[in-house]
């Protein structure tokens, strides 16, 4: 199991330790590509650090929000949105070209994430998007953009979250609703082993949940993260070596 983390999501590089903690314990970074976060010199020094820790890297772009994380949806018709996000990956896969990196994949941001889970139109512009790159896709399991990626082609990769409660309906719980977030470690391994060996989870009202993922997400604002990090890795690595 693949373990996946969005990175680079400050604006001044004395922020940047955070994430060097993080990436020896992770396979894959999304790097804010300036839509919620980032600018071009924590693009760069992201995609460095994950050069020098050897693991992919993926554009993680957003609606154009800084002031709100990219937390909240905006309304954008389809091609305002097309341009938004071709701007944004353009320029991560220009600063990782630069450094001899390929960019692996795209992993929409926060309410474009949430959005894309649930609404055709914009699934389908991020699919034409990641089409234009030929890269691979990372969203919600068994949602409106997995089957618009499927659809279409576009190699995608399901991910489950390790971090966060779920609704029904394979949806995560709003931030804004209570115990929308897993703060406990030992809480979130049971969940993360719960997804890798049963292939699912019971979401918030106590209802089972099938989810078939191929990489786990955890999220490197989060209080705890490298906590989390270290916990994950040493959990997926036992549990692939229990396997071999």
């Amino acid at each position: 199991m693949e373990i996946n983390c969005d990175l680079g999501e400050y604006q001044r590089l004395s922020e940047a330790h955070k994430d060097a903690d993080i990436m020896p314990y992770i396979h894959a970074c999304n790097v804010a590509c300036g839509g919620h976060a980032g600018n071009s010199e924590t693009m760069h020094h992201t995609v460095q650090m994950a050069l020098e820790n050897n693991i992919a890297v993926g554009a993680h772009p957003s609606y154009p929000d800084q002031a709100n994380f990219g937390r909240r949806s905006m309304p954008m018709d389809e091609s305002q949105l097309y341009s938004v996000l071709m701007e944004q990956i353009s320029n991560l896969k220009s600063i990782a070209d630069h450094q001899g990196a390929e960019l692996h994949h795209v992993k929409p941001h926060g309410a474009l994430y949430n959005d894309a889970a649930v609404d055709p139109g914009i699934a389908q512009v991020i699919v034409a998007v990641v089409t234009e790159f030929g890269f691979k896709l990372y969203g919600q399991a068994h949602s409106v953009l997995a089957d618009a990626a499927r659809s279409s082609g576009v190699d995608f990769v399901a991910e489950g979250f390790v971090d966060r409660r779920y609704s029904d309906r394979h949806r995560l719980v709003p931030r804004t609703q209570p115990g929308a977030l897993i703060e406990s470690v030992s809480a979130q391994m049971q969940q993360a082993r719960s997804l890798i060996e049963d292939r699912g989870l019971n979401n918030q009202a106590g209802q089972w949940l099938h989810i078939d993922c191929d990489t786990l997400c955890l999220h490197g604002d989060h209080a705890g993260a490298l906590e989390t990090a270290k916990a994950l890795h040493e959990l997926v690595t036992r549990l692939e070596q229990t396997a071999s």
